[in-house]
Parts: C-alpha cells; structure tokens; sequence
C-alpha cells in the first residue's frame, strides 16, 4: 500500500488521535487492532508490519481504514514520518521480531544505529527501551499492550481440566525462580524443567525451539514455565503464549505449561484451554509468590 498521506489523511480530523501500531510476527497485532476498533472505533490506526509474515498477512486481516505501511525494523527514521503524517500520538509494540536484524547493519539506518550505539546491551529489554525513548522524543506515546488485550491477560487459576502431580508443583516452583532468573539478566522469559532439573533456557530462538530442545533431552513429563522480569516494561515484549507452544509441548510429550498470573499474555484463552484439554496438559496460572512460598 502506497504512502498517500493528502488523500488519506483527510478523512479524519485533527480532533481524533490517530493510533499506531509497530506489528511483528504473530496473531497479537491484528487481535490488538480489533480491541482497539471495539474500544475506540472513531481512532484511525496507522498499522506498520515490520516482517515479512506480517506484512504479507496484513491486507487480508485488517478491517477497511486501516492504513498499512510495511517498513524494515531498521527504518526507526521512515516509520516515525509516518507516525507524524498521520498525526499518530500513541503507538503499540507488539509481535515477535528476531533479533537476527542486528547480525545485518545494512538493514539498519542511522537512527537505529544510534540508538543501539547507546543501549548497555543487545538485550530486547535494552534495545526496545532505545525505541521507546526515541519514539516519545517524538512526542508519541507508547501504550502497554494490557490496555487493549485485557481477554488475553489471565488470573491465577486453572485453565485446563488436567492438575499437575506433587511433582510437576515441585518443578513449577523452582522452574518460577529459574525463570525469572534470566528474565532479570535479560536473556528469555521460559525453562522447561523435569524432577528439578532445568532442561532448557530460552535465549534468541523463542519459546518453541526452547522446548523442541528439551524434548530432544528428555521423555515425557516436562514443565514449561514463563515469567517476566521483575522489573519488565509491559509497554514491549510483553510474554506470549499461543496454539503454536501447546502444539510444540505435545511434540516434545511436555505435561504442564505454567505462566505468571497477569503478566503473561495468552492468545485466545478458551481456544488454549480446548486445545491442552485435547492434548492433556496442564495450563496453570500462578502467583509466583504463593507459589515459592508454599
């Protein structure tokens, strides 16, 4: 879709504050457009897919007046022209993006080298919080993704039929500590533990592989946990779990998912819980306090 922002732009006004959108891989981005729709229908979105797969998949998943601009992750400079053509005040971050961009320098222009020139670390964390610091320099505010998400967002509880065994509590407490562990260090958000051994710690290569590499480690039995950091700006990268992790669990004969109550987001709850009730897993929501203190 071509950038034509005199004939597009005029079909609303100044008085309504158009909302963007910085979209990665996943369903997330086009179940956030639709809240917002829901929420605020008069909001004009600026929707910007910064992959490949959801650039491709954009036209035929969003509602009509939708504005679609695919950008490279690297175009920090195109993107926030586009974001002021469009008056955008607010934006979401919200999709996975890998960081193998940063492997590729020449997909990067120089306001994106500056800002990784200045972050302590490659860490999502620490590069995303370069985007967002750059972004609001721009006078546009970035929204946590909870705002319009609030389905996605469970409470503590059960949501499948299956209940863990003493021992899978046992590795859901200390897979709880492990994890939030490397949240804080900035490294991943999931281990996949078995008797009280960590199997697996996510890294770059995301909550699937995580547990195909598990798999490949051990027999049937295996907890998967996800947290957040302690301290984890839920403005980006809030932790995710879709179809796609039940369905990489019952390749590798995992047992239980746990993830943190309301910190972690889940794609289509009831659809999830369909889903680990046909595979016989466990989806537990947890305090992680309660949990270690128990």
């Amino acid at each position: 879709m071509g950038f034509h922002p005199s004939s597009d732009i005029a079909h609303f006004s100044n008085s309504t504050r158009a909302f963007g959108v910085i979209a990665g891989d996943g369903e997330l981005p086009f179940l956030l457009v639709e809240d917002v729709q829901l929420q605020a229908p008069e909001r004009h979105i600026v929707f910007v897919p910064v992959t490949k797969a959801s650039a491709e998949l954009a036209p035929q998943n969003l509602p009509a007046g939708v504005s679609i601009f695919p950008c490279g992750v690297g175009q920090i400079r195109k993107i926030t022209q586009i974001f002021h053509q469009y008056q955008v005040t607010e934006i979401a971050i919200i999709g996975k993006v890998h960081k193998s961009i940063l492997l590729k320098p020449l997909h990067l222009d120089s306001i994106a080298l500056q800002i990784l020139a200045r972050t302590r670390n490659r860490g999502d964390q620490a590069i995303l919080s370069g985007v967002m610091a750059h972004f609001e320099a721009e006078g546009i505010g970035i929204v946590p993704q909870s705002r319009y998400l609030v389905d996605s967002i469970p409470k503590a509880g059960l949501l499948a039929k299956r209940k863990p065994t003493t021992a899978e509590w046992k590795d859901i407490k200390y897979g709880l500590e492990i994890a939030r562990s490397i949240a804080d260090l900035d490294i991943g958000q999931t281990v996949v533990v078995k008797d009280e051994i960590i199997l697996s710690v996510e890294a770059t290569e995301g909550t699937d592989q995580t547990i195909r590499r598990a798999g490949d480690l051990a027999s049937k039995g295996m907890t998967v946990v996800k947290t957040a950091a302690t301290h984890h700006d839920f403005r980006i990268d809030t932790p995710t779990i879709g179809s796609h992790t039940l369905e990489a669990m019952r390749a590798a004969e995992a047992s239980v998912l746990a993830v943190e109550a309301e910190r972690v987001l889940l794609i289509r709850p009831q659809e999830l819980a369909q889903l680990a009730n046909q595979y016989r897993i466990s989806i537990v929501i947890v305090e992680p306090q309660k949990v270690v203190d128990s």
